[in-house]
């Protein structure tokens, strides 16, 4: 990414969308919500990359994830898709 693109360490709401994959609607639900790790900065949003990264690491519980996978419009199926996946792949391990 371009350093002229970005304040500092902070990224702004288009690129978290880009980043991410999430309709920046919804980054804006999630920021204004306090889901995603943003902050305002002279009345604007930013989003700290090294807070973001931290956030995408996170553990998170599957209620967590069918609540995220809810507010994105994603198919019941898709997340049940995705646990059977997961669960083949910590057994694998």
């Amino acid at each position: 990414m371009p350093a002229d693109k970005s304040v500092g360490g902070f990224l702004r709401p288009w690129q978290v969308s880009q980043y991410l994959g999430i309709p920046i609607e919804k980054i804006y639900e999630m920021m204004e919500s306090g889901e995603l790790p943003a902050e305002k900065i002279e009345g604007r949003w930013r989003v700290d990359l090294a807070k973001l990264e931290q956030w995408l690491d996170e553990d998170v519980s599957p209620e967590e994830i069918e609540k995220l996978a809810q507010r994105l419009d994603v198919p019941k199926e898709k997340v049940q898709e995705f646990f059977k996946k997961t669960k083949k792949e910590v057994r694998g391990s």
